[in-house]
């Protein structure tokens, strides 16, 4: 029996919080991923993860702090508290999309102007 998709997105957003790259890879999806943010997007799941684990160090904590499920659809709003040059939290949304038991598409929405700061010529910014 193949769980809910809510099930899937919190196991993938506790698995990001442990920085636990091979549990996140298996929750996504092998044919037709989609990763989009303000300052990456990705087609490949192997390669999000990639970037994922290397972007993850800034990361301290984050707080779930509302969820809505809409069939496939999951969106969270969260706080990531994270450190770049100093301590920092981000409001985010993140809209997943399950599909047959796995994220198909990640779409993450937020101020991304510290991020503009420390990295302005990155290539993946969309």
């Amino acid at each position: 029996m193949t769980p809910d998709p809510l099930s899937i997105v919190d196991a993938y957003l506790d698995a990001q919080l442990a920085r636990d790259f091979h549990a996140m890879r298996g929750l996504l999806a092998d044919q037709g991923f989609c990763y989009r943010s303000p300052i990456a997007a990705f087609d490949r799941a192997d390669e999000f993860i990639q970037y994922a684990a290397v972007s993850s160090g800034i990361m301290i904590d984050r707080e779930i702090r509302k969820v809505f499920v809409d069939g496939e659809d999951i969106c969270h709003f969260l706080t990531y508290r994270i450190q770049i040059s100093e301590k920092l939290s981000v409001e985010a949304a993140q809209w997943s999309r399950v599909h047959e038991g796995r994220i198909q598409r990640i779409e993450a929405v937020f101020d991304a102007s510290a991020y503009h700061e420390l990295f302005p010529n990155d290539e993946r910014s969309p």
